[in-house]
């Protein structure tokens, strides 16, 4: 057998240097594109949305500042939105890590006590009423705009009450609502997005109800459930009106569940604006480790002039 000579055992090496060279090329650039997929799932959801929905927004709360700030600015002194807790040390509204729907952060609204009624309400409200805080150049929300949030329910909740201790009104969680100011700047409920757990069916559902005036509930026509353990995305369009040309419409992932027309949305003409806000509200709950306690999460908010989850149907097609 013929041994290589010294040149051949060069050429041999410098061959098989360029091979690894190039496997390592290729399982760098495999990798940078793991991380690329990988960074693009955890950036920033509202930056993904197409340019003419994101032209649109007038309003937005991501929580990547790791707080609260976009729903209550402590820089200003009329943020023209507030966090509004009720219950004392026993409710919290934080910006957490523990999960959030893009990016790093979201919103965990969280109660405790929230038992048999005996307790009275526990609440965290997220609210804006107005674009940017009025000491920066805000303005009153558009009269006709949409509301979207991500909500996530850890557990499958149940506001239901029962005999003996139900006070009579069955049980209550508001999650969603849309208020206005009476002729004395009382802020009024108009419109409640409920959550309820049926009972039959296993399942949370939505319900929506009127407050102002004679009270009315309206119910989904084919009822959908509310996953658990994962994100799900709410909007809804509402048009103000302080007589009866107002009306509402909801979505559950791009789903219609409501669509209720010809309806009052304001209480007077003077105070015809829109006021949202999303929570984790009631006076009894129960499904979770903890019965009275219960922890809700919120993220990639927006109130904006065109429909967001269109776009969510258009990228499922």
């Amino acid at each position: 057998m013929t041994l290589p000579s010294s040149d051949d055992r060069n050429l041999i090496a410098m061959r098989r240097r360029r091979r690894l060279t190039h496997c390592r090329s290729i399982a760098l650039s495999v990798g940078v594109a793991l991380f690329a997929l990988t960074s693009t799932a955890s950036a920033q959801w509202i930056e993904s949305l197409p340019r003419d929905i994101r032209d649109s927004i007038v309003w937005s709360a991501d929580h990547e500042q790791g707080n609260l700030h976009q729903w209550q600015s402590p820089a200003h002194k009329y943020p023209g939105g507030g966090i509004l807790n009720t219950g004392g040390a026993e409710v919290s509204a934080t910006a957490t890590e523990k999960i959030a729907h893009s990016g790093k952060f979201s919103a965990a609204a969280s109660i405790k006590g929230a038992y048999r009624a005996q307790n009275g309400k526990r609440a965290v409200r997220l609210m804006r009423w107005t674009d940017r805080p009025w000491d920066d150049g805000g303005q009153y929300l558009p009269k006709d705009a949409f509301y979207s949030t991500w909500i996530y329910f850890p557990h499958n909740y149940s506001s239901k009450k029962h005999a003996p201790w139900d006070p009579g009104d069955g049980g209550w969680w508001n999650i969603f609502q849309f208020k206005a100011n009476d002729e004395k700047d009382v802020s009024e409920p108009m419109f409640v997005l409920g959550a309820y757990f049926n009972e039959g069916r296993r399942q949370i559902e939505l319900g929506l109800t009127s407050h102002y005036g004679r009270f009315q509930s309206f119910d989904q026509r084919r009822p959908v459930g509310m996953p658990i353990g994962k994100w799900v995305h709410l909007e809804a369009h509402y048009v103000v009106s302080h007589s009866d040309h107002g009306s509402i419409t909801i979505w559950q992932d791009g789903q219609q569940l409501f669509d209720i027309k010809n309806v009052r949305t304001a209480i007077t003409l003077e105070n015809e604006n829109a006021v949202w806000g999303v929570g984790n509200y009631t006076d009894h709950i129960a499904g979770g480790p903890k019965e009275g306690s219960a922890t809700l999460y919120f993220d990639d908010a927006i109130i904006s002039k065109k429909r967001v989850g269109e776009s969510l149907m258009t990228s499922r097609r």
